[in-house]
């Protein structure tokens, strides 16, 4: 299974929202980003659906302030 395939099973969520919202990203930033940022990405995979939720609709804030990069990348995709 390549890379790619895994982060699309990853990406399948609880939340029919965020399964849309990882699929845009695959489909048109994930390729451009750097080994770090991939790394990022995988990491916020294992966060709970509903704090990334909350990230993205700018409720809260991570944590950790490196996901707020990809954060605003998801924001960016989610507001077109």
């Amino acid at each position: 299974m390549s890379e790619l395939s895994r982060l699309r099973w990853r990406c399948r969520r609880g939340i029919k929202e965020m399964d849309l919202v990882f699929e845009h990203f695959l489909e048109q930033e994930y390729a451009e980003l750097s080994s770090v940022q991939k790394h990022l990405f995988s990491q916020i995979l294992e966060e709970s659906d509903l704090d990334i939720m909350d990230w993205i609709l700018g409720r809260k804030e991570p944590l950790k302030a490196e996901y707020n990069v990809l954060i605003q990348q998801f924001r960016k995709l989610n507001a077109n």
